[in-house]
């Protein structure tokens, strides 16, 4: 039986545009929070636009696809072409739970044609851990291991898991008197936010972080309250004195843990390990059956390495990421309009450099 496709472009830039789409992620995707608009908008930086891209199957959507259109200016020089970038997190294309592989190749299609028409040169793609890179038509790179927390039925047996340091760790911070309150739904507040805001920036820029890593106040209002029944804030405390923090979705039976944080005054009262412990002892009794705890700046570092004494023997997932070139000829030239030593090495081997490489010096 021949399928009936079409590929919808649509923009993210007025209210009524916003409120269908955000209709679409409820009805349709669960309100995964990685996609909706509240977080979406943060990325979208003048002149560049807000779109997605709809993909229909006999007149019922299927394929859900936010990405930033971005013009292209090498050396302050605009140029007639733009590329394609995801938002910040986990992204790409989201799928309906009746999506064929059929269909995610026809949906690739439709995508690249559409490149082609309206000039993209690039398409720099982050994907979600759940396989949403499957039958990607550019260039796939395993980019980072993230650790994913398959949650055991009892916490008992869960404590056994843990390698012993996270144990000891865990008895010091009880040692310290430490607490832990879990914020979650209607319980949480604009100064329960605040709490954890202020802790959090302050950790973003003792680790001199880059700056895509920090987010205004009201982004995170706007965020949370707006998706209350996708959010907990975990908060650790020493004397009602809030140490360490952690902002966390939830989507369908995983949680993720988005953003977080500590006092440095605090360290030695391993207030993090005592947090971790404690968000996994309430996961387990709410029925969530994975914690995703991401990974590290880069494989094996000591961030990754923290990360996994919660899970030692469970199997990493990995991030994906996705790099297209649409048109080599043009790639090419504004590549070496940017930088003299562009080679035909820097587009062999996309994984392997900044890309899209015409970006490097802008």
């Amino acid at each position: 039986m021949e399928q009936n496709y079409k590929l919808l472009i649509k923009n993210l830039d007025e209210n009524s545009d916003i409120i269908e789409y955000k209709t679409l992620l409820q009805k349709k995707w669960n309100n995964n929070v990685y996609y909706s608009p509240e977080h979406l908008l943060h990325f979208e930086k003048d002149p560049d636009k807000l779109k997605y891209f709809l993909f229909e199957k006999n007149n019922k959507p299927v394929i859900l696809m936010p990405f930033v259109f971005r013009e292209i200016k090498v050396k302050d020089q605009k140029h007639p072409y733009f590329d394609v970038i995801s938002p910040y997190g986990y992204s790409g294309p989201l799928f309906n739970d009746t999506v064929e592989e059929e269909d995610i190749a026809q949906f690739w299609n439709n995508v690249d044609q559409w490149y082609k028409d309206h000039n993209v040169i690039t398409e720099f793609i982050r994907f979600s851990l759940n396989g949403n890179h499957k039958k990607y038509s550019g260039c796939l790179t395993n980019t980072l291991s993230n650790v994913r927390g398959h949650l055991l039925e009892n916490f008992d047996d869960q404590w056994v898991a843990f390698l012993p340091k996270v144990r000891n760790n865990y008895r010091k911070a009880v040692n310290h008197n430490l607490e832990f309150k879990i914020f979650h739904q209607n319980e949480i507040t604009k100064d329960i936010i605040k709490i954890f805001n202020d802790i959090y920036v302050n950790t973003m820029n003792r680790n001199n972080a880059d700056r895509i890593y920090f987010f205004s106040n009201a982004y995170f209002e706007n965020l949370i309250l707006s998706n209350l029944d996708n959010f907990s804030i975990a908060i650790a405390y020493y004397e009602d004195i809030p140490i360490s923090i952690e902002l966390i979705i939830g989507y369908k039976d995983t949680i993720f843990a988005f953003l977080g944080g500590t006092n440095a005054e605090y360290f030695s009262y391993r207030p993090n390990d005592f947090l971790r412990v404690k968000i996994i002892e309430w996961a387990i009794k709410n029925k969530i059956k994975c914690y995703v705890l991401g990974g590290g700046m880069k494989d094996g570092d000591g961030l990754y390495k923290h990360k996994k004494s919660l899970f030692p023997k469970d199997e990493d997932v990995i991030f994906h990421t996705g790099r297209k070139i649409i048109n080599e000829k043009v790639y090419d030239e504004l590549c070496l309009s940017a930088n003299a030593e562009y080679s035909q090495t820097h587009k062999e081997n996309v994984k392997d450099y900044f890309f899209p490489f015409y970006r490097l010096s802008i």
